[in-house]
């Protein structure tokens, strides 16, 4: 009986010990409930705080919004009363003047100076009434600033001190989190002891009675069910509740971004914001005008008050002397015998006589003054009067710039290219300066594209003779020079023509203008112009200020004579005044423009439409510098033969005359490099090859050595491909290389751009490659990371190309 009662005392002890654990687990399920509803209100109240914060930005948004219509507003009210009391004292110093030059007493004189003291005295006042309300203004917007920023920076740590604390309990979360997974853990272990027992408990129990070992069975099968069933509804509680804390997680490092944005548009909107109050701004501006307002009463009332008080005291001191001297000649008359009324009458008239006197000096003085006055409102009336000759302001426009006796000469001599090449070559060389042969043909031939690129730009190191190269160009070869030194505060076209001076009722030309002018008339007896000449304009240090500030619209109307006739030219218009057509300035052909430009920290990069309308000649840097032991003038003696305008033009070729096969090589390697630029999503357009093609039909040695409708033999087929390598070679560096700017030289954009370029460069056309390895390698060097081309070592193989 012993044996069969211990396993059922065992059966019931592990009953019990179920039981005991399924009520553990409904604890834990209930704890973990509770848990789950702290996290969600922890998750409502991080809504709540994330949509306080919200309404402050947007309060915050809303502030900067009145402050920037009360700033306005301020504006536009100090604006409109600046004008009003300025029209007022105009006014009021009209009127005045008008009553001075009707008045010449010298007691009206006298009240002439005090109104003017007046005038002055209420002038300085409104000033210094001004300047205490700015200043007051100014104060108070820097009280307002410092109180915004004191709030800004307290909410700061407010919300960086909340931060901190939900971080600590996410961490505090997360490591209960752990523990109760680990308690998880082991309660299933001592669950699965627990079974291995109830089996061994279930073998003992097989001596037991039918019914006792049939409701163990139910039982067992009951209590492994409800086991099974619960453990796994733990363990999906447990990984629903592990997912949402990681979704918890991802959620709150997200407001944590989301709050660093906005931490950071707040920073920005205090810089913007600047600490002003709307409500103050407003306030003081209606006690302004206010004030104002009080004294513009004051000022039209105090002076007419004045003015009546003075006239009557004056009328009293006439009568009064009116009265006196009437008393005096009766006295006289009555007192004619008396010797001592006699001295004493005498005495009177000496000092009646210096009073006069002094009153004559005073009124010489009032009359200097309103002398003055009266031509200070002269000068000032012809501003607001419309001008009367406008053929009067074209002629201060067209005057001669370039005098008569330089033109005089002026005559259609034909002359070779390439001769006319070799004198500017040998000129310079005598002169002291000696330019590569091969800069010197890039800088004509650019010259004679501009119809495609308008603009010749030679760049680099500062003393290389950028400046000198167009001056000696210009002088021997008989090309009329303007040079214009650009300044770094240029930032309009009026900057560089000219403005009208409304105070002298003018037009101020500068030379540039009367020199553009002057090109596009022609010669007369009357009038020296410059039609038939060929003349060069130097923008120097034209990157100081911004060429597209100044020179954007010359770059546009430049570029419309592309496909228009001869003399059919685009005109910029230039303001000469308000009320008058602007004067049309043709931009004729015979006009050349060339500029140049440092690279240092004073300088400005020029944009892409610059690049794309111009061409860029870099200036390699000297490998021996150069004596000069002898300085020689440029004048008329050394001067070469003015080149007539037809002259130029024959050399200007309008079409190209190469055939398919001798341009096709050329025409592919551009579309090769074209491919490349894909992967870096730029391309070349039309228009480069089209200036690239027009630039190798025009350059020298190629027009002599491919003559229109001339077959050609095999030596000379040989010589224009040498030609057309070396002008497609400058044209390389000139027009596509710039066009590379910017990228960058690592990972695709170089394996699969710049390489392939490269390569290309390597290979050249018809075996025959480019000398721009070193400057390609270069320029992927020196760029910190991009591509910058700002070399010309391709020049410095060949011995004549060494610039001094």
């Amino acid at each position: 009986m012993e044996n069969t009662a211990r396993p059922d005392d065992t059966h019931l002890q592990t009953l019990a010990d179920l039981d005991l654990r399924d009520n553990r687990l409904n604890e834990r399920q209930t704890q973990l409930d509770v848990r789950e509803q702290a996290i969600a209100e922890r998750e409502r109240q991080i809504n709540a705080a994330e949509q306080s914060l919200k309404e402050r930005m947007a309060a915050t948004h809303e502030r900067e919004d009145a402050v920037r219509v009360a700033e306005k507003i301020r504006d536009a009210g100090y604006a409109e009363e600046r004008m009003a009391l300025n029209r007022e004292m105009e006014e009021r110093r009209s009127t005045l003047d008008t009553e001075l030059r009707n008045k010449r007493d010298d007691g009206e004189k006298e009240l002439r100076q005090q109104r003017e003291k007046k005038i002055i005295a209420l002038t300085e006042e409104i000033s210094l009434l001004t300047e205490e309300r700015l200043r007051s203004v100014t104060e108070a917007e820097q009280r307002e600033r410092a109180r915004i920023q004191a709030d800004i920076v307290e909410q700061m740590a407010t919300w960086k001190m909340e931060e901190g604390e939900e971080r600590k309990r996410l961490a505090a979360d997360k490591a209960l989190y752990r523990q109760q997974n680990g308690a998880m853990l082991a309660l299933q272990g001592q669950l699965e002891e627990r079974q291995r027992e109830l089996e061994l408990a279930q073998q003992i129990a097989d001596t037991s009675e039918q019914r006792q070992l049939e409701r163990w069975n139910r039982r067992e099968a009951q209590l492994e069910d409800v086991v099974t069933e619960r453990v796994e509804a733990q363990r999906v509680s447990m990984e629903q509740e592990k997912e949402s804390m990681q979704e918890e997680i991802i959620r709150l490092r997200d407001s944590l971004m989301h709050q660093s944005r906005l931490t950071g548009a707040f920073t920005q909107l205090q810089k913007q914001l600047g600490g002003q109050d709307p409500a103050v701004v407003i306030l003081e501006l209606n006690r302004m005008t206010d004030d104002i307002t009080r004294l513009r009463e004051e000022l039209a009332s105090r002076p007419s008050d004045e003015m009546r008080v003075r006239f009557q005291s004056l009328e009293n001191e006439v009568r009064n002397h009116q009265a006196r001297a009437e008393r005096l000649a009766h006295q006289i008359q009555q007192d004619s015998d008396a010797v001592n009324e006699v001295d004493e009458l005498r005495r009177k008239n000496a000092v009646l006589q210096a009073d006069n006197t002094m009153h004559r000096q005073r009124a010489e003085i009032f009359e200097g003054m309103a002398n003055q006055v009266e031509a200070e409102l002269r000068r000032l009336r012809i501003a607001y009067e419309r001008p009367a000759d406008e053929a009067g302001r074209h002629k201060d426009i067209e005057k001669e710039h370039v005098k008569a006796d330089q033109i005089a000469d002026l005559r259609n001599t034909k002359q070779d290219e390439l001769d006319w090449l070799n004198d500017i070559e040998r000129a310079c060389s005598d002169y002291g300066l000696r330019f590569s042969m091969r800069i010197l043909k890039a800088f004509h031939t650019s010259l004679k594209t501009a119809e495609w690129s308008p603009i010749t730009i030679l760049a680099g190191v500062s003393g290389t003779g950028k400046s000198e190269l167009p001056r000696l160009y210009a002088h021997f070869g008989g090309i009329f020079f303007e040079p214009i030194s650009v300044q770094p505060n240029w930032d309009s076209q009026e900057s560089m023509l000219g403005f009208f001076n409304s105070i002298d009722n003018k037009f101020d030309a500068q030379p540039i203008l009367s020199f553009l002018a002057q090109s596009q008339k022609p010669w007369s007896e009357d009038y020296a112009g410059l039609h038939d000449a060929v003349c060069l304009i130097l923008l120097d240090e034209m990157n100081l200020a911004h060429p597209e500030l100044y020179f954007a619209e010359f770059l546009s109307k430049l570029e419309l004579r592309r496909g228009k006739g001869r003399n059919d030219v685009p005109t910029l218009p230039v303001k000469i005044g308000a009320g008058l057509d602007p004067y049309p300035l043709a931009l004729g052909r015979n006009v050349l423009w060339t500029g140049t430009m440092n690279q240092d920290e004073t300088t400005k990069s020029l944009s892409d439409k610059v690049i794309d309308r111009s061409i860029v000649i870099n200036f390699p840097r000297p490998t021996e510098l150069k004596r000069r032991p002898k300085l020689k003038p440029l004048n008329a003696r050394n001067r070469g033969a003015i080149l007539h305008r037809d002259n130029w033009g024959d050399w200007v070729m309008l079409e190209s005359h190469f055939s398919d096969d001798d341009i096709k090589p050329f025409k592919q390697f551009i579309e090769q490099i074209n491919a490349a630029l894909a992967v870096t999503g730029r391309a070349l357009g039309h228009r480069v090859w089209q200036s690239i093609e027009y630039y190798m039909a025009n350059y020298p040695d190629v027009r002599a050595a491919n003559p229109a409708n001339k077959e050609k033999s095999e030596t000379e087929q040989k010589q224009l491909k040498r030609a057309m390598h070396i002008a497609f070679e400058d044209q390389l560096v000139q027009k596509v290389m710039p066009k590379l700017r910017g990228i960058d030289t690592r990972g695709t954009s170089k394996t699969d751009c710049l390489d392939k370029i490269y390569n290309l460069i390597v290979t050249g056309i018809d075996g025959r490659p480019f000398n721009l390895t070193e400057d390609f390698d270069l320029a992927c060097k020196l760029g910190y990371g991009q591509f910058i081309w700002q070399s010309a070592n391709y020049l410095k193989d060949d011995p004549s190309n060494e610039s001094a």
